[in-house]
């Protein structure tokens, strides 16, 4: 078996799409590269592979398949000082057969590998609890969403796959000493590591954190009383601690606070620290603040919303991710609301009012509104990492329209004179042919499409280089469009019949 085949078969991934990143000139502040995820809707080949591992066309794999199953799943870490040393030591030491990889900008992905067929929506679950027991919520999970629309042309998400150029790969995996693994080496680790659906649910993500600790509350304090809080963040904890306090035990909760205090803060704050964070619970119901540190990073948020004490069904904000853009005409866009794959138009995305219909809708759910400048740094970020399918251009409204043009100008009666034009024909002379928008406009209603309003369809014809003229016929002018006759000749393919015989011939 080739390599690129052993490759191809650990990340076997969509059936239906595989992607790549087209790179555009500029970087962003970070040091980033721009460009845009672009989805190709072909399956993946051992070809693709083998130009990958070459440094050819670099190679991104969806892990959602058409029927919403996956056999690999990934955490992208996309901070540039992270130790991969670190994460290697961590998982070997918790026994968690996951591999490490750095990324192309430094950051590190995080695979575990399946040797069944598994549903999305588990391995998403279970590689958000690894990402939160690491210290690293909030890091993207691949699959990205746990269902796709295929019949909308949805696809997934696609990550880039390691090992671009081979061994002169900025993207390479580690063992377990945290020493860099060429492409052979690595697929023989990653092999050993490859796991059944029983033992990957049955993993133990714990991380040696007491689940007894704070009964019902917050898995990121749990973590974080077990682990400790850095010096820097003690004060944060504190209150963090108090609101847990204030809902598990509402006549005790300052006795118990001034306990965690001296328990789990190392160093304790003082006396008055604690009074400062005891009259500020008491002004008014504080809520967790799952946005700051210390424990942003450990967030589980799908686990902390089944807890008795922890942030509620609806104690966070809805999560928006994975935006998709169906790029025809008009686009659709495909975006992740709580996990659940959301169609929407251009306006049901920029509009809050018309996307809360629409998740209502389509998902049961009313999300949350917020403040216009919040919504739109919201989407912006969304479209600044969009991933863009590509449609065939005779399913997009242009591409409809240039084929009833076509039928307009050629496979109807057509004119030869000026005059003939009052006849709502196309007319032919030598070199170009003639038309009302008038004329073409009824040919649209005709043929059901009502997409186009004449300004509209004027502009089309001058997007394919229409021009537009001055006619006075019978002593009444009228305005006629014209393109080259050029533009409607198309090479005809030949279809070669087969030489028959009479001994052929049934």
């Amino acid at each position: 078996m080739s390599l690129a085949n052993d490759f191809f078969q650990l990340f076997l991934g969509s059936d239906i799409a595989h992607g790549t990143f087209v790179v555009k000139s500029s970087r962003t502040s970070d040091g980033k590269k721009q460009g845009t995820a672009k989805v190709i809707k072909e399956p993946t080949t051992e070809t693709m592979w083998e130009e990958h591992l070459k440094g050819g066309t670099g190679l991104g794999i969806i892990p959602i398949r058409s029927d919403n199953t996956c056999s690999w799943g990934a955490i992208d870490i996309d901070e540039y000082d992270v130790d991969h040393k670190d994460l290697v030591s961590q998982l070997k030491q918790n026994k968690i057969p996951a591999v490490v990889g750095r990324t192309k900008s430094g950051g590190a992905h995080v695979w575990v590998f399946i040797n069944q067929s598994i549903e999305a929506a588990d391995m998403q679950r279970r590689m958000a609890e690894l990402s939160a027991a690491l210290g690293y919520s909030g890091s993207e999970i691949f699959p990205k969403q746990s269902t796709i629309l295929v019949d909308r042309g949805d696809t997934g998400n696609f990550l880039n796959m390691p090992y671009h150029a081979g061994k002169n790969s900025t993207r390479y995996a580690f063992d377990e000493n945290g020493e860099g693994l060429t492409p052979e080496a690595f697929i023989t680790y990653a092999q050993k590591f490859v796991i059944t659906p029983n033992k990957f649910e049955k993993l133990n993500f714990s991380f040696g954190v007491a689940q007894d600790l704070l009964k019902e509350g917050p898995p990121c304090l749990q973590h974080l009383c077990s682990k400790g809080f850095a010096e820097g963040s003690r004060n944060n904890a504190l209150f963090n601690l108090g609101v847990y306090a204030r809902l598990s035990d509402e006549d005790n909760w300052e006795t118990e606070l001034a306990r965690y205090n001296m328990d789990y803060l190392k160093p304790p704050l003082s006396h008055n620290e604690v009074g400062t964070v005891i009259r500020q619970l008491k002004k008014k119901d504080y809520f967790y603040k799952c946005e700051d540190q210390p424990i942003k990073p450990f967030c589980d948020k799908e686990v902390c919303k089944q807890r008795k004490f922890g942030v509620g069904p609806n104690g966070v904000s809805n999560d928006l991710s994975s935006l998709t853009k169906i790029d025809g005409d008009p686009p659709i866009w495909i975006l992740n609301v709580d996990n659940q794959r959301v169609e929407l138009t251009t306006s049901g995305l920029t509009a809050q009012a018309q996307f809360q219909r629409e998740c209502v809708a389509q998902i049961n759910k009313f999300p949350v509104m917020v403040n216009q400048r919040a919504w739109q740094t919201r989407i912006q970020m969304l479209l600044d990492n969009v991933t863009v399918i590509e449609v065939p251009p005779d399913a997009t409204f242009k591409g409809e329209f240039e084929d009833l043009l076509h039928a307009f100008c050629c496979e109807r009666a057509k004119g030869e004179e000026r005059e003939d034009i009052l006849q709502g024909v196309a007319v032919w002379t030598e070199n170009n042919v003639y038309l009302q928008i008038k004329d073409i406009k009824k040919h649209l209603t005709v043929n059901d499409f009502n997409h186009y309003s004449s300004n509209k369809v004027t502009l089309r014809l001058q997007d394919l280089g229409a021009e537009k003229m001055f006619w006075r016929i019978r002593n009444k002018g009228i305005h006629v469009w014209y393109l080259p006759q050029a533009y409607f000749q198309t090479e005809e393919t030949q279809i070669p019949l087969p030489n028959l015989t009479d001994d052929n011939i049934i």
